[in-house]
């Protein structure tokens, strides 16, 4: 593919991206995203620490949304006060291991606490 739109959700195998910028890809594109990853400029409030969104061992949650919803998104993100839910939480591979669905149903619950 010789076009792939910013902010496209990409699969590959075991693998998967956000294309960041517009250009070519190879990934198997499922969606798009209005979340800012990537921003030189840093002016999103989750960007000002660093121009990159994730780091290693993120944990990612997408929801779908209308289109109506996406396009207020993205307005909100031109105009630099687009924000993103983010909680913190640690994760523990043995916790996982051990009972991987029920750990799984409390990151769940962590994001949707209020």
């Amino acid at each position: 593919r010789t076009d792939t739109p910013k902010h496209t959700v990409g699969h590959g195998g075991c693998f998967a991206c956000i294309y960041s910028v517009r250009g070519a890809g190879g990934y198997q594109m499922f969606g798009v995203t209005p979340a800012p990853i990537f921003e030189p400029a840093q002016r999103q409030a989750h960007l000002r620490d660093s121009m990159v969104f994730f780091r290693p061992g993120d944990i990612v949650k997408f929801k779908p949304i209308s289109r109506a919803e996406y396009d207020a998104a993205v307005a909100r993100a031109e105009a630099g006060t687009f924000q993103l839910d983010i909680r913190p939480v640690s994760f523990s591979l043995s916790e996982f291991m051990a009972a991987p669905e029920q750990y799984n149903a409390r990151l769940l619950e962590t994001l949707h606490v209020a």
